[in-house]
């Protein structure tokens, strides 16, 4: 479980790259050149959770602009990844740990495992030059 955990670290760490890449660098990063641009490109993807992309006419589905926002678009679905790494992986290490200077050792751990997976993607990985 305590590998599990800290594995949810950097995967949360990974999709909060995303999330920034996305917001911040989407005309230079891979994201760019996916098919589906309606639902990576945040100058436009926010149009996604209204039906004809329109605020006025509502809510293109059910909860799509609150419980099921994730699957609007590609920052949201990774925000939602990294809210379910952050609890999953809490829940992990809590499950899997014995005393407070132990349990406070693996939450430092966990916060440098996301820190350095983050950094690596944002600056590395997703954007093809700064």
């Amino acid at each position: 479980m305590l590998v599990l955990g800290l594995v949810c670290f950097v995967l949360m760490g990974i999709s909060e790259a995303v999330m920034d890449t996305v917001q911040f660098h989407f005309f230079k990063s891979i994201f760019s050149n996916f098919k589906k641009q309606l639902f990576w490109d945040p100058v436009v993807s926010w149009r996604n959770k209204y039906k004809n992309g329109d605020p006025n006419k509502g809510p293109k589905f059910p909860f799509s602009t609150t419980l099921l926002v994730g699957l609007t678009d590609g920052w949201h679905f990774f925000k939602l990844l990294r809210n379910l790494f952050l609890f999953v992986g809490i829940l992990l290490l809590v499950l899997s740990l014995d005393g407070f200077w132990v349990s406070l050792l693996w939450v430092c751990i966990s916060r440098v495992l996301f820190g350095v997976s983050f950094t690596i993607f944002y600056n590395n990985v997703f954007v093809y030059s700064k």
